[in-house]
């Protein structure tokens, strides 16, 4: 199956899906400026009864990693909707840094 646009608000079982949504609510230019602050929250306390969290956290290990089999090319720019960074993999390591500061990105030394 092909997706394109917003494809994870209609097709919540595709790929990446829950990662995408997490971050249109929290990120996108349209969402409150409250709402980064709140998944912030949401990844400290790292409930496993949280599940789209852990849903997202596993989405997002993947795509660090360099996993994007069934992702458009233009899915992450279009859910985040930011201009500081001119790359997916910048987006996600800047992420990866504002949430889980603590922890290395996949690649780096410990």
């Amino acid at each position: 199956m092909s997706y394109s646009g917003e494809y994870w608000l209609k097709h919540p079982d595709a790929p990446f899906a829950t990662f995408l949504g997490v971050v249109q609510t929290h990120l996108h230019s349209e969402a409150d400026p409250d709402n980064f602050s709140a998944l912030k929250r949401r990844v400290r306390n790292d409930r496993a009864d949280d599940v789209e969290l852990q849903t997202f956290k596993a989405e997002f290990s993947r795509l660090l990693k360099g996993d994007r089999e069934g992702l458009p090319s233009d899915a992450i720019s279009l859910a985040a909707d930011g201009d500081s960074w001119t790359t997916d993999d910048e987006f996600l390591l800047w992420l990866q840094a504002e949430l889980y500061p603590q922890e290395p990105a996949p690649g780096e030394a410990v």
